[in-house]
């Protein structure tokens, strides 16, 4: 899906051009461009499960840079770097707001987190390379919702956090239909496993949809086979649709998800998603529900809402304020955070 977010600029705009060829009446001169944003998160977390973090005031960064490389004007390779010192999400020493969907991690190294090489066959988009996130390559759109503060749809289905050596291809039809199928696989780089070796861990997506006049739908089926121990493996199904009334300027997202892991004993899950993104002033405001439910019942079923409202202070800087609180509906405890983030844009 991050892929087809991307555009090729201007030789204009910042970046580098290649020597010109010698037949430059009719050459393509190869145009690389660089894009990117830094991102200051600032908050206080009240975790309703913990005391050591009530109400305490945290502060992170993320960093990252595109870089865009095109050699034939239809072609694309593309390099993303990023870093951030969020921590990871399930780590002791995260951060409360690691959570948040600006988030990265990196120990404040910057590090190669996508490498791949995008160009067209006939009809289709052609994507591969040895770094492809399990997202990258989804022509259905299941959710037009901005997605930029702290709740998300499709957590199973849509999963950037998978990547690996991957191919993707991807069909857009004159009709407004497309479709995309592609096959990641996370351990393709190890030695000792392979790209679909039997300890692997794989994932494919299938993903089909409609793109209409203010309106589209999307249907997305996802397989991770898991590693050996199969703790991470399952399969998904998700589905969802977006509409932009012409009376209203607004756009609503509707959005629900399922999985079947595999790890024997683990539970069925599905997570329904509602965003709405409301054009108010000079901004936007965004609300969000949130509902994740586990077969059984368990301390994984949650709620969630958030409220934020975008402000663009000019095109290289938005100011985004908003709450969002999460309640775990086994305990009755909540995480609820106020936060501000801050995004330079280049």
């Amino acid at each position: 899906m991050k892929l087809f977010q991307r555009l090729l600029v201007a030789p204009a705009a910042l970046g580098l051009m290649a020597p010109v060829a010698a037949n430059a009446d009719s050459a393509f001169t190869s145009t690389t461009t660089l894009s990117g944003s830094a991102v200051f998160t600032v908050g206080s977390v009240a975790d309703g499960g913990n005391d050591d973090k009530q109400e305490e005031l945290y502060m992170q960064y993320a960093y990252s840079m595109d870089l865009n490389t095109s050699f034939t004007g239809e072609d694309l390779l593309t390099a993303g770097i990023e870093t951030g010192n969020a921590g990871e999400k399930t780590g002791t020493s995260a951060s409360p707001l690691a959570f948040m969907d600006s988030a990265a991690d990196g120990d404040s190294k910057l590090s190669v987190k996508s490498l791949y090489y995008a160009f067209p066959v006939g009809n289709l988009s052609v994507t591969a390379g040895p770094l492809v996130d399990a997202d990258d390559v989804i022509a259905a759109t299941t959710s037009a919702y901005s997605d930029d503060f702290r709740l998300g749809s499709m957590p199973w289905s849509v999963n950037g956090d998978h990547t690996g050596p991957g191919i993707g291809i991807a069909f857009t039809g004159d009709n407004g239909f497309v479709a995309s199928a592609s096959f990641v696989s996370i351990d393709g780089n190890d030695a000792k496993v392979g790209i679909g070796g039997d300890k692997g861990d794989d994932v494919s997506v299938l993903s089909a949809g409609y793109n209409g006049e203010g309106w589209g739908l999307g249907l997305i089926m996802g397989s991770h086979d898991g590693d050996k121990t199969k703790a991470n493996g399952g399969d998904s199904l998700g589905g969802g649709i977006y509409y932009s009334p012409e009376s209203i300027p607004a756009t609503i997202s509707v959005a629900y998800d399922t999985v079947d892991p595999e790890l024997k004993g683990a539970k069925d899950s599905s997570d329904l998603f509602i965003g709405v993104d409301y054009e108010v002033g000079p901004g936007t405001l965004s609300a969000a529900y949130n509902s994740t439910d586990v077969d059984g019942g368990s301390s994984a079923d949650s709620t969630g809402f958030e409220v934020s409202y975008s402000y663009a202070v000019n095109d290289s800087l938005t100011i985004t304020p908003g709450f969002f609180t999460v309640e775990d509906t086994s305990t009755g405890d909540d995480d609820s955070g106020v936060v501000v983030e801050t995004v330079f844009s280049f």
